[in-house]
Formats: C-alpha cells, sequence, structure tokens
C-alpha cells in the first residue's frame, strides 16, 4: 500500500442542487466546486473534474517541467471552455501521487492542506496551498470564468507520512487546522484504514455543520506513505 484514501462529495443540508464534484483516475484526484451564481456550474464542475484528472494521469513521468505542462493543461481547458461558450465556472483542487512525490494543483478559493507526522509521533500541519481571494474575500480567478491566469503547484517528497485534504470552502470555511490536528491525534487511529479516514472525513463534515455551514459540503483525505514504505 502506497495510500489510502476516503471521500464524501455534496454532503451536508442543501438538497436543491449541488455543484462539486470529483473524479479519481488511477492516482489521481480532483475536486471542484462550481460557483453558485450559475446553475451550470455543477455541470461544470464534474466534467472538468473527470477531464483533468484523466489528462494528468496521463503526463510522462520523463517529463521534465511537470508544473509548466500542468500549467499548460489547466488554461488550456479553460481557454476550450471559452471558445465552446460553456456556461459556468469552477474551482479546480488537484492531487497526484507519484512514486516518489506528490503534487497538488488548485485554481480558485477551495483549501488544500497537508499534515505530516512529526519524530516524536504528533501530526501538524505541513503546508497550505494558496487561495485565490481579493480583497474583499472573494475568488479572483475560476476556471470558465473572465479571468483564469494562475495555476497554483506544489510538489513534495515523500519524506514523511502525510495526510492530504482537499476541501471545498463548505468545508474549508469551518473548520481550523486544531480540528484536524485533534482529530489526527487521537489515540483510537492508530492506523490509516479506509474506515478511518471515513470516520475523519465525516467528522470534519460534522464540524462544519455545526459550525453553520449551508453550502455544499465536499472532501477528499488521502494518507501517503513514506517512498521506502510503498
Amino acid at each position: 500500500m502506497t495510500y489510502e484514501y476516503a471521500v464524501v462529495i455534496n454532503g451536508g443540508k442543501r438538497k436543491y442542487e449541488c455543484f462539486d464534484a470529483f473524479a479519481r483516475v488511477s492516482d489521481s484526484f480532483t475536486l471542484c466546486d462550481g460557483a453558485n451564481s450559475c446553475k451550470n456550474s455543477g455541470k461544470l464542475a464534474k466534467k472538468l473534474a473527470s477531464l483533468f484528472s484523466k489528462k494528468i494521469s496521463s503526463i510522462a513521468m520523463k517529463k521534465v517541467d511537470r508544473e509548466r505542462e500542468i500549467s499548460k493543461i489547466v488554461l488550456d481547458i479553460h481557454e476550450n471552455c471559452a471558445l465552446n461558450n460553456e456556461a459556468g465556472a469552477s474551482t479546480l483542487l488537484g492531487l497526484n501521487i507519484l512514486k516518489d512525490s506528490y503534487e497538488i494543483i488548485s485554481v480558485g478559493d477551495s483549501y488544500g492542506k497537508v499534515f505530516t507526522r512529526n519524530p516524536d509521533g504528533e501530526w501538524t500541519e505541513h503546508c497550505s496551498i494558496p487561495r485565490d481571494l481579493d480583497y474583499n474575500g472573494n475568488p479572483w480567478q475560476l476556471i470558465g470564468s473572465d479571468v483564469c491566469e494562475l495555476v497554483h503547484y506544489t510538489r513534495l517528497y515523500r519524506e514523511n507520512v502525510a495526510c492530504v485534504f482537499l476541501m471545498s470552502d463548505g468545508v474549508g470555511d469551518f473548520i481550523k487546522n486544531s480540528d484536524i490536528e485533534k482529530i489526527l491525534n487521537k489515540k483510537d487511529i492508530k492506523k490509516f484504514n479506509p474506515s478511518n479516514l471515513r470516520k475523519i472525513v465525516e467528522s470534519l463534515l460534522s464540524i462544519s455543520g455545526e459550525r453553520g455551514s449551508k453550502d455544499d459540503m465536499s472532501i477528499c483525505m488521502a494518507f501517503i506513505e513514506k517512498k521506502n514504505e510503498g
């Protein structure tokens, strides 16, 4: 085993139209959150998640400049959306797991967070992926919108065990790093099997709901082993 994962999409109280979408192709995961301002954003998000997962999973490993190649894929998809006059706009948050590392790609205001386990056994935040927010707290770029010009790319080497969280704002807006760390450091979670990962995901959804989230709540969590443990 090199990784395990758990995912919940469009959880929460909202029962009318769902705007979040998720796709997994091989070792590539994509979470998209369509903009609520357009009813077709949910359809775009679904198409985008599937297309990006397929494209990123097919990139040849020998590609030296992976950041450039992946950024080109995202911007080409955006340009095609504009040329085809596809209504709607969406965030994109992707995770691609490689043999020696893993990549996180983001456009928009969704949340990407990485937590690693220290030598003393405690889990702490390692990094957060940049979010595209303006001075008023609104997303300034989305795929399919008027502005999409920057793709955030982070590649992390598998030197430590890691938990990666991909979250729509329906979850990320309502939880803190301390919430995640508290759950990861529970003594009853000794092994990160699918059952325990599911419990962690559901706990974060529950916290978001209790704190007032009325948006779609979507989260994908991946536990990734160190390179030499795969």
